[in-house]
């Protein structure tokens, strides 16, 4: 991979001005070392990638928390194509809606148990996985089943996606279960017969 790391493609662009000095006749001896003093030039001064740090676990407030993933989220947007975009959005509302639950619960439920490995795990990991590629690898070279870096990462997030939806949707049924569970329980508490009220004359 690295023949396609943006070092190694910005390195040989600018070791190419050696061979065309030479060409144009500026130079005409030590031309080797000139070309290789250049590629060692632009190597060295092509910043390295940066890897997107999927260290969560130390934050735990759920302000922390949320301010985290709105970086991770940023920082990988402008590397991903439109459709990893969409689901990464959508699997950060999903996190942002069960997230309160998520910090306040102590029941170690499997679905805030889904979400806590999502958050903190699942994403960080998928992201810098993906990032740590070079982007010309990304897109041109087939990883599996004939499918690129980009191609696979849209797929995995539209796993992580689809999982926290139902995640999603399962917290909101707990709720309404609850809520109808509490109406129950004030109609019985509330509705009770009024006992000073004067019986109706038949």
């Amino acid at each position: 991979m690295f023949l396609y790391s943006s070092r190694n493609i910005v390195a040989c662009g600018v070791a190419l001005i050696g061979p065309a000095l030479l060409f144009t006749g500026i130079i005409h001896d030590f031309w080797i070392p000139i070309t290789v003093g250049l590629y060692a030039a632009g190597f060295l001064l092509t910043p390295s990638p940066r890897i997107i740090d999927g260290d969560l676990t130390k934050t735990l407030s759920l302000e922390s928390m949320r301010e985290r993933l709105d970086d991770l989220v940023e920082r990988a947007r402008p590397a991903l194509p439109e459709a990893a975009n969409d689901r990464l959005s959508r699997i950060r509302t999903s996190i942002d809606e069960v997230l309160p639950r998520l910090i306040e619960s102590t029941s170690g439920s499997d679905d805030l148990f889904t979400v806590r490995e999502t958050a903190l795990r699942y994403l960080p990991e998928t992201l810098g996985n993906y990032l740590a590629l070079p982007k010309l690898f990304r897109t041109t070279y087939t990883v599996r089943d004939g499918k690129t870096a980009q191609v696979l990462l849209t797929e995995q997030l539209g796993v992580l996606d689809e999982q926290l939806r139902q995640v999603v949707s399962n917290v909101a049924r707990g709720d309404a279960e609850a809520l109808v569970a509490n109406g129950r329980f004030l109609e019985a508490k509330f509705k009770q017969p009024d006992f000073l009220s004067t019986p109706a004359t038949r």
